[in-house]
């Protein structure tokens, strides 16, 4: 079995990806802690689910991929 091999630009770009998920969803968090009203509190929990799915996506992805650069060393 191989190892696909991830240009250090992807790798990059998708830390990036995941370190705006990670403010976005601490944003979202404090948001959701002010909310009183029963619809936005569940609106705002499905936002707070698909961010989640979404970061857990980015994770999984840098942990099976190293940069090209890491390959060298």
């Amino acid at each position: 079995m191989t190892t696909p091999v991830f240009s250090d630009e992807i790798f990059a770009a998708a830390s990036l990806h995941l370190n705006v998920v990670d403010d976005f969803i601490a944003i979202a968090q404090a948001k959701l802690a002010t909310v009183t009203g029963e619809f936005a509190r569940d609106s705002m929990a499905d936002l707070l689910a698909g961010l989640d799915e979404q970061r857990e996506a980015y994770r999984a992805t840098l942990e099976a991929t190293l940069p090209v650069t890491a390959l060298a060393a």
